[in-house]
């Protein structure tokens, strides 16, 4: 179930992992790269950066805010929680992360290799402010991308015919 903490709605998992790390100190990035260890994190808000699967750039602003206020470090923790336990996977995809922007935003991208040799990269906006899960929200958009890609390669094949 979807719980609402600071702007962003997490997950009741994500905000009660977040909540038992608040008082773990230290230099944010680095209990993040040791409290997730399967994600990569980068500082900045570039998308498509990052190499291979599981990144996540944070901006710089977020970083500082989640250092300077316990509330702030808890909404991300709880979000990142989230990211890190979203499986993302296709034979595919050759790389994907995710991004937190100056505003707290979501965004995620992805690139993969279609069996015909074309690199295709997608760019997704989440609104981490919309009660519906934004992982929901993500497989939405790439399904729907994907089922949009299949109608107009079957149209292709009946122009062929």
């Amino acid at each position: 179930m979807a719980v609402k903490v600071g702007n962003s709605y997490v997950s009741e998992a994500a905000l009660s992992f977040a909540k038992a790390q608040e008082n773990s100190g230290g230099e944010v990035l680095k209990d993040l790269k040791e409290k997730f260890p399967n994600l990569k994190f980068q500082v900045g808000t570039a998308p498509f950066s990052g190499s291979g699967l599981n990144n996540v750039s944070i901006s710089p602003k977020i970083l500082r805010e989640m250092q300077n206020n316990p509330e702030k470090r808890v909404e991300y923790e709880a979000l990142i929680y989230d990211i890190s336990n979203t499986n993302i996977s296709s034979p595919n995809l050759k790389a994907h992360g995710f991004i937190i922007d100056d505003n707290g935003g979501l965004r995620g991208w992805g690139i993969s290799q279609q069996d015909n040799g074309e690199i295709k990269r997608v760019k997704v906006t989440l609104d981490k402010n919309d009660k519906k899960s934004w992982w929901q929200n993500l497989l939405d958009e790439l399904n729907a991308k994907k089922s949009a890609a299949k109608i107009k390669s079957s149209n292709k094949i009946n122009l062929l015919a």
